[in-house]
């Protein structure tokens, strides 16, 4: 799957916060998931009163990882 033209710009500053870089090439399930779960990773180390506002915040670009 190539996720390069799936996330605006926006999209991939945010992800790009997280330590993940989207190119423009395919992506197996496997590198989807692991995305999914540096996504979360840096969600949760938030603290307790920023997590669901943080996870609002990515939950459209988790969403376009599955």
């Amino acid at each position: 799957m190539n996720l390069y033209n799936n996330f605006n710009k926006q999209e991939k500053e945010l992800l790009a916060e997280a330590n993940v870089t989207i190119e423009n090439k395919e992506y197996s399930k496997d590198e989807c998931k692991n995305m999914i779960h540096s996504k979360l990773n840096y969600v949760m180390n938030f603290s307790k009163n920023e997590i669901s506002t943080n996870m609002n915040k990515y939950n459209g670009i988790i969403e376009k990882l599955r």
